[in-house]
């Protein structure tokens, strides 16, 4: 991965959680419009033998934003890379929802020596038709402001309804920030939302062919142990391009499918997802 020829900006630092400081090394990456709150429940189940690392990507959550408004794949790789090496962690496991999936895919191909395994959680090369029109519709949703902490929670319930309720409270509560003038907006840089839809006026650089070319060579690159869960009901992530990940670009993939969950499977079904991570991480250590 060659960030400067990309021209992409220096790696920020980012703001994470280490909730145990010791331990088998294990980073969560969270997806587009949420921050590391939605991985609290999956990190606090693992056993103690872990260490889990949840990361708030450039321009979400707690994480600086990017002055020049620099959100591509390589930013948030490069960002993701000089975290793991600022705390000297080696052979570490990743773990990725959605966008943080695709960023973690790129940086495993570019960098192989330095991941154990990698579990993508509903993220592929490609979108299904009626995933273009989700993210298109929680772009608008993330665009407002809010009357309050409970309104934004409403707006929330829409995007998942799937999901459980405790865990949409700690993201709303974590979301949102409040602004001088008393109203609440969603803790996020506006500029990620023009790069997300590949708006020139933006400044990005946007061509989701040679977007979907680079993950796919990239996941054909990644030679560590690859699990693939995927929301059975997900209208991002569609069957016959998780299974064409699994049999023909992924060296050592394995693909579980978690019928009762959509896109985000950590908010939808995080006890599934802990259960299929766990038997995935057993066999990878064994």
């Amino acid at each position: 991965m060659n960030a400067k020829a990309r021209g992409e900006s220096k790696a920020l630092r980012l703001a994470f959680s280490d909730p145990r400081g010791c331990g088998e090394p294990i980073l969560f990456v969270h997806g587009f419009f949420h921050n590391r709150s939605v991985w609290e429940d999956v990190a606090a189940s693992l056993p103690q033998e872990f260490r889990p690392l949840l990361l708030d990507l450039r321009g979400h959550g707690e994480s600086p934003w990017s002055a020049p408004g620099e959100y591509g794949l390589d930013a948030y790789a490069a960002d993701v890379l000089r975290m793991i090496d600022e705390m000297d962690l080696a052979r570490v496991h990743l773990v990725g929802h959605s966008l943080g999936g695709n960023v973690l895919t790129l940086l495993v191909a570019a960098r192989p020596e330095r991941f154990r395994s990698l579990t993508l959680v509903d993220t592929g090369p490609a979108l299904e038709a009626s995933g273009t029109h989700q993210v298109a519709s929680e772009v608008e949703n993330v665009l407002h402001h809010f009357s309050s902490v409970p309104a934004y929670r409403k707006m929330l319930s829409g995007l998942h309804p799937l999901a459980d309720s405790k865990r949409l409270d700690r993201l709303a509560e974590t979301g949102i920030v409040r602004r001088i003038d008393g109203r609440f907006e969603p803790a996020m840089d506006p500029a990620v939302l023009g790069l997300e839809l590949g708006d020139a006026a933006a400044g990005a650089s946007f061509d989701v062919e040679e977007l979907e070319s680079r993950l796919w060579a990239a996941l054909a690159q990644i030679n560590c142990p690859v699990l693939l869960v995927r929301g059975g009901l997900s209208g991002i992530l569609g069957k016959a391009t998780a299974e064409r990940m699994v049999a023909e670009a992924l060296k050592d993939g394995r693909l579980v499918t978690l019928p009762g969950a959509g896109h985000s499977v950590m908010l939808d079904d995080g006890p599934g997802l802990i259960v299929e991570l766990l038997k995935f991480l057993a066999a990878v250590l064994d």
